[in-house]
């Protein structure tokens, strides 16, 4: 079965902003072996969720599988990507789409933040204090 993936995220006006979901796709792409891995945003910004659908309807995909990178479980997980793909399945009922939880909802979120601890304990880092009495 021919399956896409899509990895969702929320969008922002701020330039830049979004990168982080594109290059996620990408290396999700380099490195699952899935050959079509888009991204999409729900808002402010493009590519849109059903403009992500409609483009993987024209690579003849059977299945896809929407991955919402989010942290947590607010109104878009639980109402907004819900709907949007409700309303996608009427479009296309002969498709399959799976919409997996929310990245933040991942068990090695702990793990990554714990990395990130360690990360900053290497740092090197002078108090505001002192860089005060330094400048």
């Amino acid at each position: 079965m021919k399956t896409a993936v899509i990895i969702l995220g929320h969008g922002s006006r701020s330039g830049g902003a979004d990168e982080t979901v594109i290059r996620v796709a990408a290396e999700v792409k380099k490195g699952s072996g899935h050959e079509i891995v888009a991204h999409a945003f729900l808002q402010y910004t493009t590519p849109t969720p059903q403009n992500a659908i409609e483009n993987c309807i024209r690579q003849q995909v059977q299945r896809i599988v929407i991955v919402p990178f989010f942290m947590q479980s607010g109104a878009h997980v639980t109402r907004d990507i819900p709907e949007l793909v409700d309303k996608a399945r009427k479009q296309h009922p002969d498709l399959d789409i799976v919409v997996t939880d929310y990245v933040g909802a991942h068990p090695l979120m702990a793990k990554i933040v714990q990395d990130l601890v360690q990360e900053a304990k290497r740092l090197t880092v002078l108090p505001q204090k002192a860089l005060r009495e330094q400048g």
